[in-house]
């Protein structure tokens, strides 16, 4: 009898582990389900830095170009764009279909001042690219040797 009642209590302390389980696991899921419905995220950069410009190059896949909102700082770039953007996929029995919308943001911290009044851009394949003139602070003065 008393085999019977272990191997119970063992049935229900596993049943029990399992329950928890799934629902660790369900909150997981309504996490990750989150942040895709909300889709904020950090896109990618590449710094460049030239005797005479910084380059920064942020990918913005899928972003059409009138989307993309851009400012310049003496010290920093300011990237922020709305997307819109719908998946379908049709099979023999299902179609998938998903939509993302959000914002993008990203502000990049330059290595040196820069004059944001003469910056560039260009928006090509899914790639901004940013160039602006770096500010020489400080001038150089000729020095003449006795």
């Amino acid at each position: 009898m008393k085999e019977d009642n272990d191997i119970m209590d063992m049935r229900d302390f596993v049943k029990q582990m399992l329950e928890d389980t799934a629902k660790t696991v369900d909150v997981v899921r309504q996490d990750i389900e989150k942040s895709i419905i909300d889709y904020n995220f950090l896109p990618g950069k590449y710094l460049i830095e030239t005797d005479e410009n910084i380059i920064i190059h942020i990918a913005l896949p899928g972003i059409k170009k009138k989307d993309i909102n851009l400012k310049v700082t003496e010290n920093k770039v300011m990237v922020e764009a709305k997307f819109d953007i719908e998946h379908a996929i049709n099979g023999v029995h299902v179609t998938l279909s998903d939509r993302k919308s959000g914002t993008i943001r990203r502000t990049v911290k330059l290595p040196k001042p820069v004059l944001p009044d003469q910056a560039k851009a260009k928006y090509k394949n899914g790639i901004l690219k940013v160039e602006i003139p770096k500010e020489e602070k400080e001038p150089s003065v000729e020095i003449a040797i006795e």
